[in-house]
């Protein structure tokens, strides 16, 4: 047969494994070293034999779960429950805690080599005694859970503030202020943004000190003559104009701050040399000036509808309502007509703040919770005494023809228009998000701050006076 086609098989040749038969003396010899098993006796059971049946009377052996249908659990024999001995003494759940490790090695048994341990670390373990005090005071310094760099959650020192996590907030003042256009979209975002802080209260006697500087300045000017008040006119309703500007560009607003500044220059003089005349024509040009000033491109591209509402807000609430100082000096002694609104306004504020301060319970209004109707009450009655017993006696409301009735009316036209000023202001703060529009006046804050109410008496007066004595 050809080899090619059928190889033969390379391990045939090798011999089988079977069995060997030993001699007597190899055999004692493999039993001495147990490398054999020695022969089982007769009666020792061998692999496959069943069990013989255990006897009925005799013990029962142990149960094997699941019980078949018969077997009855009460019978089943249980071992006794034994105690530990000695009882586990269990601490209070009140008391602190001992500091114990419990033992986890049987009894005799031998500890680790600690040595061993030390490898780890540069520094031995420290293993605290039996029934030694718990030393918390390593343990109260949590700072050293992280270092400064990668303290998180309550070990950041300069976490933020609970509430941000709840509101949504804008660029904050040190980056760039949001372009108009995102305004117009949103024109509460400011209100969202900034909130008005607490008020830690005023320093009374700054305040008082700021206030007789104010009025000795205003008297020394009054007795050089009209044309001197007006310096200081001017002054305040440019410094109120500014602090408005400030407020509505720091909201994000876009106002044409240089044309309302000029129209804050422009209109009280022209009031003062034209009369009532200057007033349509002064806010004709400021309306179309404005306009042209976005038309223009110098307010920007952003959203001209709400930057040139921006600048009339200015011009409407500080410039014209202020212009009427301007106008009460045009009447004869008009200087009285002014002071008559100075003295009713400061009157009103006095009257409100140290009656709500000290008898204020009930708050009027939301844009204002520090005001309340007590300090109401206070402000009307002191504007309408201060009208009837200071201003009664300057001329010209000193003349004959004006009664006690109409001081008396006088005094109430100015409380009723003051206490709008006052609150219009508080309404236009909240929703810049500012608590002052200023910090010109130590203890009263900014211009608009300190004459808000009186930028509403002002044309009260010049009315009343025109209405009642002229």
């Amino acid at each position: 047969m050809d080899e090619e086609l059928f190889p033969k098989d390379e391990h045939s040749d090798e011999p089988a494994e079977g069995v060997r038969i030993i001699g007597a003396e190899e055999a004692e010899k493999a039993i001495e070293r147990d490398d054999v098993a020695r022969r089982l006796p007769h009666d020792a059971p061998r692999y496959g034999d069943r069990p013989e049946t255990p006897p009925v009377e005799g013990p029962r052996p142990a149960i094997r779960f699941p019980l078949s249908g018969a077997s009855d659990p009460s019978e089943i024999d249980r071992p006794p429950i034994v105690p530990p001995d000695p009882p586990a003494a269990m601490p209070h759940w009140t008391e602190p805690a001992t500091g114990e490790v419990p033992a986890i090695l049987a009894s005799g048994e031998e500890e680790d080599d600690l040595d061993a341990w030390s490898t780890f670390s540069s520094s031995q373990p420290r293993w605290r005694g039996e029934g030694t005090d718990f030393a918390r005071d390593e343990y109260d310094d949590f700072s050293r859970l992280a270092d400064e760099e990668t303290q998180v959650g309550a070990l950041d020192p300069n976490r933020p503030d609970p509430d941000e996590f709840f509101e949504f907030e804008g660029p904050r003042e040190a980056e760039p202020v949001p372009s108009t256009r995102a305004i117009s979209s949103d024109p509460r975002h400011a209100r969202q943004r900034m909130r008005p802080s607490t008020d830690p209260g005023r320093d009374v006697q700054q305040a008082v000190a700021v206030g007789v500087g104010l009025a000795a300045l205003f008297l020394i000017l009054a007795k050089a003559g009209p044309k001197y008040v007006m310096a200081i006119v001017v002054a305040v309703i440019v410094l109120g104009a500014v602090e408005l500007f400030t407020a509505l560009r720091r909201a994000g607003y876009k106002p044409a701050t240089l044309l309302g500044i000029t129209a804050a220059v422009t209109l009280p003089l022209a009031s003062y040399w034209k009369g009532e005349a200057a007033y349509p024509v002064v806010l004709f040009l400021v309306a179309a000036f404005s306009l042209l000033w976005y038309l223009g491109g110098a307010g920007g591209d952003d959203s001209p509808v709400l930057g040139a509402a921006s600048t009339m807000l200015v011009i409407g609430y500080v410039v014209v309502l202020g212009s009427f100082a301007a106008l009460s000096l045009t009447l004869p002694s008009g200087i009285g007509v002014l002071l008559g609104a100075i003295f009713t306004s400061v009157a009103y504020d006095v009257g409100a703040f140290f009656v709500g301060r000290s008898m204020g319970t009930r708050p009027m209004t939301t844009a204002s919770p520090n005001k309340t109707f007590e300090g109401l009450a206070g402000g009307w009655i002191l504007c309408v005494l201060v009208a009837v017993a200071v201003v009664g006696f300057i001329s010209p409301w000193d003349n004959t023809g004006v009664s006690l009735s109409k001081k008396v009316l006088f005094g109430l036209i100015a409380a009723l228009a003051a206490t709008l000023g006052d609150l219009c202001e508080s309404v236009i703060k909240r929703d810049l998000g500012v608590k002052d529009m200023g910090t010109l006046l130590p203890g009263h804050g900014g211009i608009l701050d300190r004459f808000d109410a009186l930028l509403f008496v002002l044309p009260a007066t010049y009315y009343a006076a025109r209405i009642l004595i002229f």
